[in-house]
């Protein structure tokens, strides 16, 4: 195996992708639905805050494009990444940031969709922590990022996980969901998923919006985590 590739080169290719953020995984144990590949790489690109104005009154073509925008440079700072790492004879794999456009047709049930979870990846990587519905949130970015990951063989340090959320008594989310989704319980790794939040209210409410890729997002738009001068009660 060629050898060479270090953390910076990592650090390079990403920025230079427009990655705002990125850490590393363990995958030992294995990750739900990952690849069989020791390293994680978990790359967040951040959301245009003009493309959330007015989202906290509801779903916006704007926020639907943007949406579009970031989980396409995600899918190309995983791809330049994956090229750079086998280029150097490592054995690299990424998981795209959302499921592809032409396979919605096929999903009846977006709840259970058997994919990875980049928020498990994100949390173990030492970037954020869960919040009370289920987003996940950077301590300076908030929850206004996508994510994306990539799997490789390549020995990078990884960051210590967060196993405890950091949203305090904040409940804004909470208070603003339509969907009534968000149960106020405070986020831990391991917790299941059903008692942090009630994903079938969710999936509803956002089915009301399949003209916008049934995206919603008010709960990302009225976080205080991330925004100069704000952050969450403690």
């Amino acid at each position: 195996m060629q050898t060479g590739l270090t953390y910076r080169d990592v650090d390079v290719v990403l920025r230079a992708c427009g990655v705002e953020a990125w850490g590393v995984a363990s995958n030992r144990p294995p990750m739900p639905m990952a690849p069989h590949l020791p390293s994680a790489v978990s790359l967040l690109v951040r959301l245009d805050p003009a493309e959330l104005e007015d989202v906290e009154h509801g779903p916006t073509q704007a926020y639907y494009e943007g949406y579009r925008r970031v989980n396409a440079a995600l899918d190309a700072a995983a791809s330049a990444l994956v090229e750079a790492l086998r280029a150097k004879g490592h054995r690299a794999e990424s998981v795209a940031a959302t499921i592809s456009e032409k396979d919605y047709g096929s999903i009846d049930d977006w709840c259970n969709v058997p994919v990875f979870a980049h928020k498990t990846a994100a949390t173990r990587a030492g970037l954020g922590w869960i919040g009370k519905t289920a987003l996940f949130v950077s301590p300076e970015l908030g929850p206004r990022v996508r994510r994306a990951t990539v799997f490789t063989d390549l020995a990078l340090e990884v960051g210590a996980p967060v196993e405890v959320g950091g949203c305090g008594s904040c409940r804004r989310c909470v208070d603003a969901c339509p969907a009534g989704a968000g149960k106020d319980v405070s986020w831990r790794a391991g917790l299941p998923r059903e008692q942090l939040y009630d994903v079938k209210a969710c999936e509803r409410e956002t089915d009301k919006h399949e003209d916008l890729g049934g995206v919603c997002g008010i709960c990302i738009a009225v976080c205080p985590q991330g925004r100069k001068g704000s952050s969450p009660s403690r």
